[in-house]
Formats: C-alpha cells, structure tokens, sequence
C-alpha cells in the first residue's frame, strides 16, 4: 500500500510513553513509509498576523518556543530514516488569547469558535501559511474534528469544527469544511490532507454509508485528499461490524488499526488480534476483514497506533505485544498477497527464534487469548439484541485500566434479568477462566530460545489468567445478587463461596503484579465511580 503510517499516541497530560516506536529507524525496519506525530498547529507563534499573540519574552512564547525546536528534532530523525511525517491535529485549537481578542469576530452567541465566521477561516489560513513556513519538511496533515485534546496544550483552547445535533446541518458543515481545507492543505501548500471520519456514532460520518457518501460527493477528489476511517463501525471493540463505509465513494482512504487495544488489557496480557483485523473476527456474522478489501482501488493505506489509545494504564514495562501486532500489519500493507498467518511464522521464526512446531503451539496460545478476551470482555446475549441502543457492547463496563460493576453494567443486567438470560452470562465468563487455564498449560509446553522473552510471556499468560478469574467470580457475586435483589431471596452458599474465591483471585492477580516486568495492574473501580469493587461488597452484610 502507499500509505503505511504509525503514531504513538501518548496519554494526554501525562509523560510521554517510552516505546521503541518513537524510533524512526525501527518503524523504517518493519515497513513504515511515514511517521505520525501531534499538535504541530499550537507551536505557530502567529507573529506575522499578530505579533502580541505570543509576546517576546513572555512565557507562552518560551514554551511555543522550546515545543517548535522538538518538533523540529523529531522531523529530522524521522526524515533522516527516509520517512515521510505527517503531523495529527484537532480543529478547533487556537491560542487562548487570540481566541479572546477575536472572539466577536470568530465565535457563535455559545462563544464557540465557528467554521461559518469569516475571520476564523482567515486565522486558519494564516495558521496554515505558518505552519509550513515554519516546519517546511512536513509532507500533511491528519485532521480531527469532534474532540479537542488540550490536556498538553497549556495556552490553547478550542471546541470541535462541526457540532452535532442536526444531521443535515453537519453534512453541510462537513462539506464546507471539506472543501476549505482541500483548498488550503492539498492545493495552495501541495500538503496531503488525511481527514479523519471518527466520531463514534453508528449513524454520523465514520460509519453511517448513507452519511458518508453524501458529505463526500460535495467535495471534489484530490490526489493528496483522503479519508482516515477505523476498521470497526464505532470504536475498537469486538462485537461491531467491519466499518460498512470503507471502499465507498470516490474518494481514497486509509484504514486505522490499533496495535494496544485499550480496551483489551492493552498489552498486558496476550493480546494478538491482526488474524481478527486481517481475516475477520469470529463474532462476525458477515465475515470481513482487511484481506476482503486491500485490493480495492480506493482503500491505499493503513494509520496503526502502535502504542497508545484510551487513558491511564495498564503502563507496560514490555511491549511485546504490541510489537507483535505492529509488524503483522506493517508487513502486511507492504505485501497484501502474503496472509496474515505466514507473517505471523515469520516472527515468530525470526524475531522469536521459535521452531515450527513451538510457533504453531503459540499462534494456538494466541488465538485462545483472543476468544478467551470475547468471552470474558463482552456479553453475545446483550450485545446481538441490545448494541444498537447502546451503541458500546456491554455498556463498555471495562475500560483501559478499570474494571466496571453494576453502575455500568445496569442497563445490560436489566435487560438480561428481564429477557431470563442474566445467569446464562457466568457460562461465558467461567468459559473464559477455562481457556486461560488451558493458555497455561498450553504456555509451559513451549520452548523459548530467548529466555527473558519466555518468562516475560509466561507473566503475561498469568496475568491475564488472573485478571479473568476476578472478573469471573466478581459477575457471579454480582449476578446472584442482582437476581436476589429483585427475587427478596438470596443463596448465601453461593454468595459466600463466589465472595472468598473474588478476594482470593485478587490475592493472586497482585502476587502476579510483582514479577519482572509485569505490566500494572487493573482497579477496582470504574474512573471517577465506584466499579467492581464496590458491587460485590454490597453484596457482603448478606452472608
């Protein structure tokens, strides 16, 4: 494919991630042809169009100062490996104090900055000009609009370009915007413009093919104009369909893959899913995967975050496993013809040193973590009646690092408890527990010539074999007393049983915590309300 492109996409407002994929030499290595960076637009010091913006010698001109020379540092590695670099922004991110001098002239009667003012077009052209003035080598942009990350951008502020309510009005806003920027980025700057489609609504933009198709055909085609799009319908999930707008339209595209899925252990435990992303995902019920459309005369890229995604942690002292996955389907968009399998065994024979039979033993490993993740991540009885009102399988009750309770999980038991399907779900989850059992042992039958290697897998087999434990006996507490918070009757036996076994699991995932390199481990609580924890101690005045 043309376009094979990777960015580490660091947490927002916290230190940046230490991974060898911020090395341009490595990304050059695995068949990268272009490396993503962020915010680009806040180091524009806006001199020319109005030089009290950031003032000589004030602090905000230090910082836009010190960021710019970063910038230009890591443009120089990445071009000096022979990759292009393409820079990440949100639209819209203006300084705070330009924002404020201009705001009658560029912002609506809510104080958002409008894409329909006149003045908020002649900042951004302005910005633009800047911007490639100042950092030449830049080869595009990719561009966000719906959220605004100003978590490490101290002197800016900003809302989305488009904003959601009336879908028609979008459309117009999208085009508009689409026709602006293809005219400033692609034809006077000669730049390529990756527009990202994301937002995360099954019926908006990014995967609604109706939406999709119509927002597009007002904008006319350009050689260095494409469409960014996720491989799955909404975000990173299991259990939504492959993105039905990807190959529609006349305009190119790339497709965005994560290699850390954040909302599976992002590594901490095994986590290989390019058969899935490649191939297709067994949940499907319309098999499709990459392989299905790599030949399509539009689809000519692939944008992976080999590192990054989500919030907080897991933090991980060993990327193993995203390594795995970002060489798959690097070396995959180089070669489409080659599956995803014979790939795999080239890594496994050349960066594992693994013999045949011990690579089939752990591609085995890792397509039982896969379905072990499905089982003990996702609910099928709620999912396949109920995801199109949510939108978030299973009420999204895990997220990066937190592990969820009945707060997040209230509409799926409702729905389950009143279908009569609630206690069906622990079928699953001691499904899961038993093929992490089988991980195990399947684990310890593998000879690892790289011993460091060997044992930080078999940690990260452990780990994963105990986080699915407590996440086992916390459903069956939380089952059994949702059922008998409704019935008026609860069976102590089994709530005392499920109650020690959830305290010896944790017991056990922390003692996992404490070995070499062990990644950090989950909460038991949910962001800022309570989560697992606090569900199943409810539960404890009943025995």
């Amino acid at each position: 494919m043309e376009f094979i492109m990777d960015m580490v996409h660091h947490n927002p407002g916290e230190a940046p991630t230490e991974t060898a994929f911020l090395n341009p030499v490595k990304l050059r290595e695995y068949g990268y042809r272009a490396q993503v960076f962020k915010h680009i637009n806040t180091a524009v010091d806006f001199s020319e169009y109005d030089p009290e913006i950031f003032p000589e010698g004030s602090e905000a001109k230090q910082w836009i100062d010190q960021f710019a020379e970063g910038i230009d540092a890591e443009i120089k590695r990445a071009k000096e490996a022979g990759l292009k670099v393409y820079y990440h922004i949100d639209l819209f991110v203006l300084p705070r104090i330009l924002v404020e001098r201009y705001q009658k002239e560029i912002c609506d009667e809510n104080g958002k900055i409008s894409l329909r003012r006149d003045k908020t077009l002649e900042i951004h052209r302005a910005l633009f000009d800047a911007m490639f003035r100042r950092f030449p080598d830049v080869d595009g942009l990719i561009i966000r609009v719906g959220e605004t990350y100003l978590h490490d951008t101290p002197y800016h502020v900003g809302n989305g370009a488009v904003i959601y309510g009336d879908k028609e009005k979008e459309k117009q806003d999208f085009a508009f915007l689409l026709q602006f920027l293809r005219e400033e980025v692609c034809v006077r700057h000669g730049r390529y413009l990756f527009f990202r489609a994301w937002d995360c609504f099954p019926d908006r933009f990014h995967a609604d093919p109706e939406y999709y198709q119509e927002v597009c055909a007002q904008v006319e085609p350009h050689e260095k104009l494409l469409f960014s799009i996720k491989h799955t319908a909404l975000d990173f999930w299991r259990r939504v369909k492959f993105n039905p707008c990807i190959t529609l339209g006349k305009h190119r595209q790339i497709i965005e893959v994560q290699c850390q899925r954040e909302y599976e252990g992002k590594g901490a435990y095994p986590m290989y899913v390019m058969d899935g992303v490649i191939n297709t995902f067994e949940e499907y019920t319309s098999p499709r995967g990459l392989k299905d459309v790599a030949g399509h005369p539009l689809v000519c890229g692939i944008y992976t975050w080999s590192r990054g995604g989500g919030w907080e942690g897991p933090y991980l002292h060993n990327e193993f496993w995203c390594d795995l996955n970002t060489y798959v389907i690097a070396q995959y968009a180089q070669d489409p013809s080659r599956t995803e399998e014979e790939i795999f065994y080239t890594y496994t024979r050349e960066h594992m040193g693994l013999e045949e039979e011990d690579g089939k033993k752990f591609r085995r490993l890792c397509l039982l973590a896969c379905r072990a993740e499905l089982l003990g991540r996702y609910v099928q009885a709620y999912d396949d009646i109920h995801l199109h009102q949510s939108i978030m399988p299973c009420g999204n009750w895990i997220r990066d690092d937190k592990l969820g309770g009945l707060n997040q999980l209230e509409e799926v038991f409702a729905a389950l408890y009143q279908d009569g399907t609630l206690r069906e779900t622990l079928v699953e989850k001691r499904q899961a527990v038993r093929i992490w059992e089988e991980i195990e042992e399947l684990y310890h039958s593998i000879k690892f010539p790289d011993k460091e290697l060997g044992e930080y897998i078999g940690v990260s087999v452990n780990y994963g074999a105990a986080l699915f434990r407590i996440i086992y006996h916390g459903w069956a507490v939380m089952v059994e007393g949702y059922c008998g918070d409704h019935t008026g009757v609860y069976d102590i036996e089994t709530l005392k049983i499920q109650l020690a076994a959830y305290d010896a699991a944790w017991e056990a995932y922390r003692r996992v915590g404490q070995q070499k390199d062990c990644a950090t481990l989950f909460h038991g609580n949910y962001l800022n309300e309570p989560g697992l924890d606090e569900s199943v101690n409810r539960y404890r005045d009943k025995i």
